[in-house]
């Protein structure tokens, strides 16, 4: 009678340490499973957002002189200081700055549905009012070089790439644009005289 109830006792132990083993084995599953699942989430977000990121040229239906007379009309006797065209959650927006005697402007327009956004209006310093700001800054916007053909010159500067952002600026009495080319992972930033198209500066950005 005792032996039977040793061999019994010995069996149901068996018995329990195998579910125990099949519990944790599936508990193993169940997270790994899980890991799997976040990992690839983890992964499908990321995608997105390098998607997100990455503007389409063919976007651009706004040209730069269509931006300018609509910077101008919403500020009428100012003159534009700077202009800057570049990506913002994968649409292509021209950012343009303007000043008078006393203020200055910002306004932000879609480069494809021409919607303009007025973004800032602010009291000038009193060092660059009375037409200071407007002397130092404002560009010389005759004859410009179109986007066109600034982003063939760089591009033909960098020796291969794809032109992705422009500023139009002004550094002493030169009106230029600035084109950054990207080219893999490198991006080369070319300055180019804006009348003439001539390269005055290149540098490859880290």
């Amino acid at each position: 009678m005792n032996k039977k109830m040793i061999i019994t006792t010995v069996c149901l132990g068996v018995i329990l340490a195998g579910c125990t083993s099949n519990n944790k084995s599936l508990e193993s599953n169940e997270k790994s499973q899980a890991g799997s699942e976040t990992l690839s989430q983890s992964t499908t977000n990321e995608s997105s957002i390098k998607t997100t990121d990455k503007a389409n040229l063919s976007e651009i239906k706004v040209t730069v002189e269509e931006a300018i007379k609509a910077y101008e009309e919403a500020y009428p006797n100012t003159a534009i200081t700077s202009l800057d065209l570049d990506t913002s959650f994968g649409s292509y927006y021209y950012e343009i700055q303007g000043v008078d005697d006393s203020k200055e402007y910002e306004v932000k327009i879609n480069a494809a549905t021409a919607k303009l956004t007025k973004e800032r209006e602010e009291t000038l310093d009193r060092e660059e009012q009375n037409g200071v700001e407007k002397e130092n800054k404002a560009l010389d916007l005759k004859g410009l070089k179109s986007l066109e053909e600034a982003s063939k010159i760089a591009q033909e500067s960098a020796g291969q790439g794809e032109a992705v952002e422009w500023s139009l600026d002004r550094e002493l009495s030169i009106t230029y644009w600035e084109v950054k080319v990207r080219s893999g992972n490198d991006e080369i930033s070319i300055k180019i005289d804006a009348q003439t198209g001539e390269v005055i500066e290149k540098e490859i950005e880290d």
